[in-house]
């Protein structure tokens, strides 16, 4: 399963710039059955994201739309049946190829949406329910990725609708250099549909039945999918590295399959120490160095999506248990505000570590106790062996990186911030291991 989903992403990514955490987590959100938000400026490729993730399932709809506060219930959910209403006296929409069909759907600017669209979402999104008419419809919806350039404006009634997007991250402009210049040197010639990167062909069939928004407002994005600018190792330019992409594809009969699997994943006790431990400290989270700290709510709705999240991470990646590795992307989950995600993913980090920091205290401190009273040894068998304790300590952190490094939805950014977390960490080892030698003097 693990390489089937490694090899599913690296299809899904390629010939995109710089969106491999988007990517990743907007599948992850999809097969556990919840949503995802992306903030932004304009032309930072969120629509592609979503695009993208129609690819990864046999035979899906997509559904994909622009908000304007001037948007009805009809555009999105479908107009009302003329025919119905003439015939049998019933109100219904006609849903077929709107949002109410579809497997994957994008509502770009969605907080421009009216009352009478988030309402409805908010039963859409968190039960998968569409009410048409006097019927409940089931709907087929895998995610919902919706986009916007600014947090939901406080004090409109928006709190609700903005807590049912369990996974927040905040998208941004192509950061490294190689990357942002392949992509101002292409042009739409790149999509000639010969390397395996989807061709213009191929867009125009993906968007097939995908509601009314207008596609040519989103031309920007065409340049985002060429032949090459993946941060990945792999060299997608070729086209006979290509993969049998149809093969990778998700259906209906493993999504539903999959779903019954994910509910049975077991959780640690560890796993549910650390978010306590996150949950308490989330009571006091220092952004940016300010005098105040903040107090940041999660609703238990929340916790509850997000180990469902753990449990689908743990899956994907062929574990039969939530594993401590599996919780450091949690904190894409978390944040209220962009500028408090660094201070949280610390905070995520510090919890992953926990026991080993506590381990490490009580040693010095045991460590200075016998340094103290000159309890001299003669040899290494005498006492408490130090030496020893630091070792599995050292592999236990050694370990726990390295799985770290291995999960599917860890960022690069995420491993560099583990990596200057460890760095005081082995330097306090290196300090304990010094210490132990004088236990041996006289």
């Amino acid at each position: 399963m693990l390489e089937r989903f490694k090899q599913l992403l690296g299809e899904m990514n390629r010939g995109i710039y710089e969106k491999e955490t988007e990517i990743s987590l907007s599948l992850l959100a999809a097969l556990a059955g919840e949503s995802i938000i992306l903030l932004g400026p304009p032309g930072v490729a969120k629509s592609m994201v979503a695009r993208q993730l129609k690819t990864a399932f046999r035979d899906a709809q997509s559904f994909e739309y622009l908000m304007s506060r001037f948007s009805t219930p009809d555009e999105i959910f479908g107009p009302v049946s003329i025919q119905k209403l003439k015939t049998s006296d019933t109100y219904e929409r006609a849903v077929e190829g709107y949002l109410p069909t579809a497997d994957v759907v994008f509502l770009d600017e969605i907080w421009k949406a009216g009352p009478a669209i988030q309402n409805t979402l908010l039963t859409v999104i968190n039960e998968k329910i569409f009410r048409n008419g006097n019927r409940e419809m089931h709907l087929p919806l895998k995610l919902l990725v919706a986009a916007s350039n600014e947090l939901p404006a406080k004090g409109e009634g928006l709190e609700a609708l903005w807590d049912r997007f369990v996974i927040r991250i905040e998208s941004r402009p192509i950061k490294l250099e190689k990357n942002f210049r392949a992509m101002l040197l292409e042009s739409h010639a790149d999509f000639s549909g010969s390397t395996g990167v989807l061709g213009y062909a191929d867009f125009s069939r993906s968007t097939e039945g995908v509601g009314h928004a207008d596609f040519a407002d989103n031309a920007d994005f065409f340049g985002s999918m060429g032949k090459s600018g993946s941060t990945d190792s792999t060299d997608f330019s070729s086209p006979t590295d290509f993969t049998d992409f149809s093969d990778l594809k998700i259906t209906a009969e493993e999504y539903a399959e999959w779903a019954e699997k994910i509910c049975k994943i077991g959780v640690k006790e560890e796993v549910l120490d650390a978010i306590s431990a996150i949950r308490k400290s989330l009571r006091a989270v220092n952004v940016d160095e300010a005098a105040e700290r903040r107090n940041i709510y999660v609703s238990d709705r929340r916790w509850k999506n997000i180990v469902r999240l753990l449990r689908t991470s743990a899956f994907m990646q062929d574990r039969e248990e939530v594993d401590i590795c599996d919780l450091l992307p949690i904190y894409h989950c978390l944040w209220q505000e962009p500028e408090e995600r660094d201070a949280i993913r610390s905070i995520v980090i510090r919890a992953l570590f926990s026991p080993f920091a506590e381990k490490l205290v009580e040693m010095k401190n045991a460590l200075a106790e016998d340094i103290k009273y000159h309890r001299v040894r003669r040899n290494p068998d005498d006492g408490r062996d130090y030496e020893g304790e630091i070792e599995t300590l050292s592999d236990g952190l050694t370990s726990l990186e390295r799985q770290l490094g291995e999960n599917l939805f860890v960022s690069s950014d995420d491993n560099t911030e583990i990596s200057v977390y460890l760095r005081d960490f082995y330097k306090e080892l290196a300090f304990t291991r010094q210490d132990t030698m004088k236990l041996y003097e006289a």
